[in-house]
């Protein structure tokens, strides 16, 4: 039953809102982009602008719906679906645009359909009736003071106050209590919030929570959280299953977590992961499971980001720390512990410089790239000195180091007696692992690390004191931790979908059996070209990825070439030409698609491209970002679109009295900008100041007076479209530096 939207609408709006299952939630989405399509066809939507209004909501970002979801964040949608549901006479996007920093642009405020007061009264009306996102409204206009604007929300908070003689009265003497009415607008708030929650709207337990925490009322802020865990929201899972951890219920604990692991909340694929893989803390009352533990982290490593989630690196250096070490049996996929390397949480750990240093030395599913693997090497070795020891990976930088100094990549010629020496600190570090018992995952086992080291010393003997390689060997060489010794799989990695993740696994050991498999059941699969890359003479050079991307009929595909191109247009010599990121992509059937990819992984060879591909640039150069002031609101005019009709209104709202002082300018100050600051003078005259940046050592300042905004808006709108000043010859220069 529906008590403000319309029944249709109600039942797309509960589907995205009222649970927390991704795929029921993207369908309600799909039901409401239709619905907006059918209204751009000119078909009568009965309203329709609350459809835009709840859409600008899901694309405004995971604080306005839940992250888990994994809706695209659009800012320029958000805000062009706003002012869209507003213009239709939607009033609870009216109360949304309130909330919403940027919102409320000059165009808008113009184009108001009915007052802010009028549009709280009918959410409230509709709050009253029962309609969960209306008593969700309801509650942040208390909870975040937006009452003080509405008069309608005045009243209700001075019902039952002392008469306005009486405050005046008191207000001679004493100060007007504002702990007890900020108390009085917190109550009406969480009154709401309860109505909201009552009525389905799950996302209302993390404001209502907020509440109970603000007023350190840890006993409701508790209730609050078990109500939401159970109603289904990842986060109050996760805070469920924190409180029962410190209360040392760890099996309950565990069965929050890995309800929350279920749905990918980042947090709990790491509460359940640290649970499996280290029991010791839990008193041994969770089985180890490294293989649960392993999954768990890899997940939490990709992730995506949660409001209060910063343990990227750290889940991201114990699936590494698993992999290196063994255990368990565990495979160690080098392909996969150089995917994890890539993850940006952890590029400011020194931790990682021993496991870059490896993969980059024995192109163990990376790039090889001996000038990074020595830097890193390096940086490595700076570290042990510093710090004392890796732990778990000191074996995997001197190995590096030794091998750097046997190609003479260190020292321009091979230096054996230093290979040696690292080799052999290599192997004391290795037998050191597998002697401990202590390991940090509590197993109580020994380790069985791969004793590389033994197996590259058996390539050297000393003579006369220094080391050389044995009769017959050329270089020392190892059987542990094999690669693929074949094309393609030492050059390319296919991208595998991970769980339902829209982020994969890169790995370079699957056979073409593997990949046809995977075809009827993954959305893309992506093969990233990180050796031997092709190129197309003249229309594509250094080939680094092909997609073979599953259409939404499943009878055709789309083929992406992800490459780069030289601006052909630049012909000066002297000048090094601008190289641009491009993608060549080109839809076929499913054979013709698998056919191309075959014979690429079986022969690299890259398919003809014709002119029935479509090419499409990554990097053209962007067109500056500028910003336009109303007093103290700031608007990034690339995320509206209608930019020119918000400046000529904020031009008649400085004209008229409603702003004081207005500006367009760059977002950021670069070499060559040209800026705008208008202010009101008496009469109709406005004060216009040009500030025009040459470089840092030469910024010009001209200032006018007039009251054409006709002619001001036109030398605005060239400045900022063509950085063209308008004729200065009647301006004063006042300023030059």
């Amino acid at each position: 039953m529906s008590f403000y939207f319309t029944d249709q609408i109600q039942q797309s709006f509960n589907k995205i809102f009222h649970q927390c299952n991704k795929d029921v939630a993207w369908a309600g989405k799909a039901e409401l982009d239709a619905l907006v399509k059918a209204d751009e066809e000119g078909q009568e939507i009965p309203g329709i602008g609350d459809v835009y209004a709840i859409l600008a909501r899901v694309y405004s970002g995971p604080q306005f719906t839940w992250i888990e979801a994994g809706f695209p964040e659009d800012d320029t949608k958000a805000y062009s679906y706003l002012h869209t549901a507003i213009r239709k006479g939607s009033a609870i996007a009216i109360l949304q645009a309130m909330r919403t920093s940027g919102a409320l642009t000059p165009t808008i405020e113009k184009e108001l359909p009915m007052t802010k007061d009028e549009a709280f009264q009918r959410v409230y009306e509709g709050a009253q009736k029962g309609c969960s996102y209306c008593a969700y409204a309801i509650a942040n206009v208390f909870q975040w003071e937006d009452y003080r604007l509405l008069p309608s929300a005045q009243k209700i908070v001075n019902e039952g106050e002392p008469s306005g003689v009486v405050h005046f009265l008191k207000s001679l003497f004493v100060q007007v209590d504002q702990r007890r009415l900020a108390a009085k607008i917190t109550s009406i708030a969480q009154q709401w919030l309860h109505k909201s929650a009552a009525s389905g709207l799950v996302i209302t337990y993390r404001n209502l929570r907020v509440t109970y925490v603000e007023q350190n009322n840890r006993a409701m802020e508790e209730q609050v959280i078990f109500e939401g865990a159970e109603a289904g929201l990842p986060l109050m899972m996760y805070l469920a299953g924190h409180i029962c951890k410190s209360r040392a219920e760890h099996e309950r604990a565990l069965e929050y977590f890995e309800r929350g692991a279920a749905m990918n909340n980042g947090m709990c694929l790491r509460e359940s992961a640290e649970y499996y893989a280290k029991p010791c803390e839990s008193n041994k009352r969770i089985p180890q499971d490294i293989q649960k533990a392993l999954k768990y982290y890899e997940r939490a490593a990709i992730s995506p980001d949660h409001l209060d989630f910063n343990d990227h690196a750290y889940a991201t250096m114990q699936a590494i720390i698993l992999r290196t070490l063994n255990i368990d049996g565990q495979s160690q996929d080098w392909s996969r512990i150089a995917h994890l390397l890539q993850q940006p949480a952890i590029y400011t750990l020194d931790a990682i410089w021993p496991y870059l240093a490896y993969v980059f030395t024995f192109k163990k599913g990376n790039t090889p790239a001996i000038e990074t693997a020595v830097e890193c090497v390096n940086k490595a070795s700076k570290c042990y000195d510093r710090y004392g020891s890796y732990d778990y990976a000191d074996h995997l930088w001197q190995l590096a180091e030794g091998y750097c100094y046997e190609i003479g990549a260190i020292t321009k010629r091979p230096d054996l007696d230093q290979a040696v020496t690292f080799y052999e600190h290599a192997r004391e570090s290795i037998n050191r692992l597998n002697t401990r018992t202590d390991n940090c995952f509590g197993t109580g086992e020994p380790l069985v690390i791969p004793d590389e080291a033994s197996e590259r010393l058996e390539a050297f003997e000393l003579v006369d004191g220094h080391y050389q390689y044995k009769k017959g060997v050329t270089q020392s060489s190892t059987t542990c931790n094999p690669m693929p010794p074949t094309w393609p799989q030492n050059s390319v990695d296919v991208l595998e979908i991970f769980e339902e993740s829209t982020t994969g696994w890169r790995t370079n050991k699957y056979d073409w059996n593997f990949i046809q498999r995977e075809w009827d059941t993954q959305k893309y699969l992506s093969f990233i070209i990180y050796d031997n890359r092709q190129s197309i003479e003249n229309v594509i050079y250094d080939v680094y990825s092909i997609v073979m991307f599953h259409n939404e009929d499943k009878n055709s595909c789309t083929i992406y070439l992800y490459g780069y191109i030289e601006d052909p247009t630049e012909l000066d010599e002297t000048l090094d030409p601008t190289v641009y990121e491009i993608r060549y992509f080109k839809e076929m059937s499913i054979p013709e698609g698998l056919g191309l990819i075959k014979d690429f992984y079986d022969n690299a060879t890259l398919p003809v491209i014709d002119e029935s591909w479509e090419k499409q640039y990554k990097n053209t150069t962007p067109p500056r970002e500028y910003v336009l002031t109303c007093d103290n609101d700031i608007f990034y005019l690339n995320q509206y679109e209608y930019p020119n009709q918000m400046i000529k209104d904020a031009l008649e709202g400085v004209a008229n009295g409603k702003y004081d002082v207005i500006s367009v300018r760059p977002s950021s100050i670069d070499d060559h900008c040209i800026s705008y600051y208008i202010e009101r003078k008496k009469g109709k005259n406005l004060r216009i100041q040009l500030y025009a940046t040459v470089d840092e050592d030469n910024e010009y300042v001209f200032e006018r007076e007039s009251c054409n905004l006709t002619s001001i808006n036109y030398w605005i709108q060239e400045s900022i479209t063509i950085n063209k000043l308008p004729d200065l010859s009647d301006w004063d220069e006042i300023k030059q530096k």
